[in-house]
Formats: structure tokens, sequence, C-alpha cells
């Protein structure tokens, strides 16, 4: 490339202007001050997500919460109610006498609205409540199934009292000593949890709970209840929500048309959602006092800073601060091998360049250290604290990992999900710290049986789950039952068990991979074999294919 000289300007002729070393100074704090700014903005949207995330988990917890309220209901309905069924022989000698005995079972519950006893041909024989003494109860559903199953049932559908309040009817069958079904017990219960999350969502302000049915009905809602009860509810993005998942978040119009964040569950056993909707307009009001305070304080100190800069002088200040403005620049880029040593600095400069060599080492030592921090966090956040296998999130990764290599290969791909039978009633009766050790055993068990799995998992609670990639179903089912029998053999001690041991149901499903399948099929024909156990008595081993089976017959 040739060089060209400038000639130089003749004699007494002025300089061409240049800027300023005002306007440099300027410009140089601005380019300090608008990329912090940036920074800072950035930092407050990233603020904001996360309040909207602790509300939308805030919204979810009550919506749960609830849920767990209505479980322990349903399960002290069910006590009263089979106790009954199980005495109500000794007092049916006359409806006078029954009448007695079914007020006194229900003199310590409240919450039962009313106890009937419905004969087999399905007319009410006696009842709490006497205008229902005659009625014909044999079309209803719960009345049929608890005859039908022979065990205890609650109604699918919530009834809505005109003033608000909500009603279900839980139902069991009286057995005779001949083991025939002589009637049915059927005890109608209020919902009092549901005032207890009202008065919950009631401390938010602009808070609202509904609760829906799959229809869109409004069977209770806080606050304005008597605004809202009974109304037909055709918003798009809550409902569809709520018909598609079992509980979640979902951030849409309400009844009223205000936007919230809401959190809902479907209350158990019913065909009806409880969502509870925090303002979004109220979570973000903070958030946007907090920008614009830090904008207004942005904006009085770039002001002082322009001021103090237009001052400055050429020499004294801007060369220094631009060669050590680009010093920083480098280390903000990463560059942390820079040095300022080379260079002779004034004496009010030296410090900070000896602060940016120091930051610049020290950074590099941090970067050093957290490099080495996040690989020792990534490898203990994909694993389980209580068994030492993968937990959730190591085998969804690995899951991901084997679904991909699946759809290129063309392999089978087997999955094994494993629950232990009866833990629940394991926990109550041998307490918390036995219960980790049996599920600290069984994950070991299945560890050391599961020759050819790309993960052993604890997938959650007392939930096993194991992908073996190229295995085909016949191997599956084998490795399956052995794993089966290795728990079995471990003969851990269960007193509230049937057969008086640990033991587990599981469920196997094998599928190839397509371009375009997500593995969640994978996961739910598991999880629906793994149910299919279950319901076979438990301590089995039921594959996906049975279950299809099953469903088409």
């Amino acid at each position: 490339m040739p060089i060209t000289f400038r000639p130089p300007a003749p004699i007494g002729a002025r300089p061409r202007p240049t800027i300023s070393i005002r306007a440099r100074l300027v410009v140089l704090t601005l380019l300090a001050v608008v990329p912090l700014m940036i920074d800072r903005a950035r930092l407050i949207e990233s603020d904001r997500a996360e309040r909207v995330a602790a509300a939308a988990n805030d919204a979810v917890a009550l919506a749960r919460r609830g849920v767990d309220a209505q479980e322990e209901l349903v399960t002290a309905v069910k006590s009263v109610v089979q106790v009954v069924a199980r005495t109500y022989a000794a007092f049916a000698d006359s409806s006078e006498m029954c009448g007695r005995f079914l007020r006194g079972a229900t003199s310590d519950a409240p919450w039962i609205t009313g106890l009937s006893v419905v004969a087999p041909n399905g007319r009410i024989a006696c009842s709490t409540v006497a205008n229902r003494v005659g009625l014909n109860a044999a079309d209803r559903p719960y009345f049929q199934e608890a005859l039908r199953n022979r065990t205890f049932v609650v109604a699918s559908n919530v009834a809505a009292r005109p003033h608000g309040g909500m009603v279900l009817v839980g139902a069991a069958p009286i057995v005779n000593d001949m083991d025939e079904a002589d009637g049915v017990i059927a005890a109608g219960f209020d919902l009092p949890w549901i005032e207890r999350i009202a008065a919950e969502t009631a401390r938010r302000p602009g808070a609202m709970m509904l609760v829906l049915d799959d229809a869109g009905s409004v069977l209770a809602a806080y606050p304005e209840q008597d605004k809202w009860l009974h109304k037909k509810f055709d918003a798009g993005a809550l409902l569809d929500a709520m018909r598609a998942r079992i509980d979640g978040m979902v951030t849409a119009p309400g009844v009223d048309g205000a936007r919230r964040i809401f959190g809902f569950a479907r209350i158990p056993g019913t065909d009806a959602h409880l969502a509870v909707g925090l303002d979004e307009s109220e979570v973000q009001r903070s958030v946007d006092r907090e920008m614009r305070t830090s904008y207004i304080q942005f904006a009085a100190i770039g002001l002082l800073v322009l001021f103090g800069v237009w001052f400055g002088g050429e020499h004294a200040i801007v060369r220094p601060l631009r060669t050590l403005a680009r010093v920083a620049s480098y280390i903000g880029h990463g560059n942390l091998a820079t040095n300022t040593g080379q260079r002779r600095w004034a004496a009010e400069f030296a410090p900070l360049a000896a602060a940016l060599d120091a930051m610049a080492k020290r950074l590099a030592e941090r970067e050093r250290d957290l490099r080495i921090a996040n690989a020792q966090l990534d490898h203990l956040t994909r694993l389980d604290g209580l068994s030492g296998l993968a937990n959730r999130r190591g085998f969804d990764a690995m899951l991901d990992t084997e679904w991909c290599e699946a759809t290129t290969s063309g392999g089978a791909l087997s999955l094994v999900m494993i629950d232990v039978d009866h833990f629940k009633s394991f926990n109550d009766h041998y307490g918390h710290v036995a219960g980790d050790m049996c599920l600290r055993t069984v994950g070991e068990a299945l560890a050391a049986g599961a020759r050819g799995a790309a993960v052993v998992a604890r997938y959650g609670g007392e939930e096993f789950a194991l992908l073996f990639p190229n295995m085909a179903m016949e191997h599956a089912l084998d490795m399956a039952e052995r794993l089966r029998s290795a728990v079995e053999a471990l003969d851990l001690t269960h007193a509230t068990a049937p057969c008086g041991h640990v033991t587990v149901s599981v469920g196997v499903a094998s599928l190839r991979a397509s371009v375009g399948d997500s593995s969640q099929i994978l996961i739910e024909a598991a999880d629906a074999a793994l149910y299919g156990a279950k319901r076979r008595g438990r301590n089995t081993v039921v594959g996906h294919a049975a279950i299809e089976m099953l469903s088409a017959g």
C-alpha cells in the first residue's frame, strides 16, 4: 500500500479545527455511562421476570395447598363412611335407630352435611336429612360404582350451593356376612378448605380464586362470589390450560377480564379445578417504580459527570483515561492478560493502572475458579442426594441424548418405570428416616442389577426410571422381572404391606424413535404400564403392549 504525505501548511495558515477536549470527554463519558445504563436496565428486566416467576410459584403453591387439603378431607370422609358401613348392621333394626346411629356418627364431623343409607334398589332407607328418605339414588354414578367395585368412591362432579360453597358425595358399600352388598352408605360433605384458600388469596392485592368445572361453570369465586357464582366462563387460555394439564400456571384474563398470573390444580377425584390468580400489574408495579428511579439516578449522575469533564484538560485527563478505558474494555471483553505496567503513568493514574492489573489478575483467577465450580455444580445438579442415582434432571438429559441417538440409529429404546408399593404407609409406619433408607437400598439394588442401562434415576418420590438403549420389549420385560425379583429378594420388612415386605410395581415401554416424535410418548407409555401393574395388584411387571391389548379388549 503506497504511503502518501500531506504537504505542510503554509506559514500563518490557521490549523484545521478539531474536536474540542470537552467534546471528547463528553463522548468518552457517554461511552462509559450508556453501557452501564443498558446493563442496569437488563438487570431490572431480569428482576421483573424473576418476580413474575415467584408470583407464579406462589399461585401454584396456593392451588396445590388446596389440593392437599382436599385429599386429607376425602381420607377423613372415607374413614367415617367405612366405619359406618361396617357397623351399620348392628343398628339397622328400625329407621329411628338407624337415624340416631347416623347422627351420632357425624357428630364429630361437622363438614359432613348428610349421611344416608341407600338400599340395593337405590332407595334411601334412612338419613340424617329427613326429606331425603325415600328418594331414588339408583341412577347416581357414585351409587352404581360403589356397588360394582365394592370400594369407597367419590363422585366426580362437584355441586355448588345456591349461595356459595361446594358439596361432594363419598360412598362405600355395605357388605354382609355372606360377602354380598346390602346397600351403600353415602355422605355429602362440604369443602371447608375453600374458605382458607380464599382468605389466603384475599391477603394479596388484586388476587382472585376460582373453582371451575371442565365445562367452564364457576363453582366458587372470591372475591365477588355472588357476581360470578354459576356463571359460564368461556375464556380461552385459562380454561384450555386446565383441560390440558392436571396442574400448572398460565398468564391469562380471569372471569372479570383482568389479566392475572394463575396457578391451578385439579381437585382430586373431581372434574373441577382450583385456580388462584395474582394481579400481573400489581406484581410488576414495584419493578416499574425501581426502573424509573434507576433511570433518574443514572440521568443525574450522567449530568454531573458531563459537567465535571467539560472543564477537564486534554493532555492531563483525556489521553490517560482513553488508554485506561481501552485497557478496561480489554478486561471487560475477557482479555485478562492486559498489563499497564509497560508505560509510565502520572501519579494520579498509577494506582488506577495498578488496580486494573490487579483486577485482571483476580478476574482471571475467579474465572478459573468459576469454571471449576460450574463443572462441579453441573455434576451435582444431575444427582439425587438421597440415593446417589441420577435425578430427574439427569434422567431427562440422558433421555434426550438417547432419543436423538435412537432416531438416527433406528434402534429400540426401552424405558422401565418402577414404583415402591405402599411406600406412604411404610413412611407413616416406620418414619421418614427408615423411608429414606428403604429408597436408598432399593436404588442400590436397581443400580446393581441394571446391566446395559444408559441411566438409573430416582424419577421422583418413590419412583425410579431406567433407560435401556438398543433393547427390545421382550428383553426389557426380562430385565424388569429381574429387577422386581431383586427388590423382593431384599426382604425389607413392611408390616403394613399385604405380603409383609417391600415390593415394587414395574411398567415397561419400548419404542423405535422417529424424526418428529417426542420422547414424552415413551414416558407416557411406561407410566401407563406402571399404572396397569398397580391395577393388577402391585408386585408385578406390565408392558405397555399388554395395556394396549387390555384397552382394545
